[in-house]
This record gives structure tokens, C-alpha cells and sequence, in this order.
């Protein structure tokens, strides 16, 4: 299912003073007509970098660190150890086989595919990073004319079996102010092109 939307339909908040102002907003689209690229402010400090790729008609895919596949899984135990969850001990052990349904005997075994691709899917992959960041965040009040404002499509999964979630920002304007919405929100997030 697909949705056009920011927190259900959600433009950006420009004027709320900082760096998002209209004026902000009208130099970006000077500099996106001179140089066919978003005006991409840098933070302060960076943490973590947000990448754009070419999405096609929906605009720009974005992902919290660089996009890719889901990796190989890994074998029960290293799932476990890399999680912090205790598996050694007899309640710990009841515990997983309540929770994963597997016994101690299966740790060397690799995790299921259709399990580690649905974590991927909704929550480790950089897409669902991004979805998931950007869903929680106050990015803006409600556009009246979603098609002519810039904004972002959360698209989750819509074929069977299909349990991704990604973001697509609309254009290039929507890149400059969703950066600087993150400077505002003085988040340590810098927007970059994915290569």
C-alpha cells in the first residue's frame, strides 16, 4: 500500500524561523533552476549521513547509509551475540525457543531467509532506516495541493509478501528543505548523493 504523505500528507514547515524559511525556500529553487542540484546546507556536526538516488517517477529514493541488499544471514549464534541477546543459560534458552522456535542445538544453523529478509525489509535495511526516522519526525503541518508542494511518499510493500518500506522525496526542492528541516530539528544527519 502506498501513501502520499508526511505523518499523513505532510509538507514542510517553513517559516517556524531557523533555517527553514520561505526565503530559505525561494533561494533553493533559484539554486536547484541555476544548478539542477538540491541546495543541501551542511550540519554542524554529522552523524549520519541520508542518501538520495533516482528514484524514477517517484522522485528520489532515500536510506540511512548507503543502499544495498539484504546481506547474507547469519548462523543463530551470531544473530544472538550481535543483538545482545543472552541464549547460554536454561531460562535463556526456554526464552529463544518460545520466541524464534529453536533449540540450542540450532545456534550453528543460519537464521531463516524469509526472517532476516523481513528484518531487513522494515527494520535494518537503509531503506526502512530512512522510513522510519523520517515517520517519527515533525517535518511540517498538512499542504492543500500536495502536487504542487514538496513532499514525501512513504511507499510500503504492496505486492504479496512484500514487507519493504522506503521514502521518496518528490524533488530537489524537497531534498533542500528536508535538510534543512533536519538542521532545525538539530538532528546530525547530512543529505548526500548515493552513488
Amino acid at each position: 500500500m502506498e501513501g502520499i504523505f508526511m505523518l499523513t500528507r505532510r509538507g514542510f514547515l517553513i517559516g517556524a524561523g531557523g533555517l527553514l524559511t520561505a526565503a530559505f525556500a525561494k533561494d533553493a529553487q533559484s539554486f536547484i533552476r541555476r544548478n539542477g542540484q538540491p541546495l543541501l546546507a551542511s550540519p554542524a556536526e554529522v552523524a549520519e549521513t541520508m542518501y538520495w538516488y533516482d528514484g524514477g517517477e517517484q522522485g528520489y529514493l532515500l536510506t540511512v547509509g548507503p543502499w544495498d541488499f539484504c546481506p547474507p544471514p547469519p548462523t543463530w549464534r551470531d544473530f544472538f551475540t550481535g543483538e545482545g541477546i543472552a541464549h547460554r543459560t536454561e531460562p535463556e534458552i526456554h526464552a529463544i525457543w518460545e520466541k524464534h522456535g529453536i533449540g540450542s542445538k540450532d545456534y550453528d544453523d543460519p537464521v531463516d531467509g524469509w526472517s532476516w529478509e523481513t528484518r531487513f525489509d522494515l527494520e535494518t535495511g537503509p531503506c526502512a532506516k530512512a522510513y522510519r526516522l523520517l515517520k517519527k519526525l515533525d517535518l511540517g503541518p498538512k499542504l492543500g495541493r500536495v502536487s504542487d508542494e514538496p513532499h514525501l511518499v512513504f511507499c510500503e510493500g504492496d505486492l504479496a509478501n512484500d514487507d519493504s518500506r522506503w521514502v521518496d522525496a518528490r524533488d530537489e526542492l524537497t531534498l533542500s528543505l528536508l535538510q534543512a528541516r533536519l538542521i532545525d530539528l538539530k538532528l546530525p544527519i547530512r543529505i548526500a548523493q548515493g552513488i
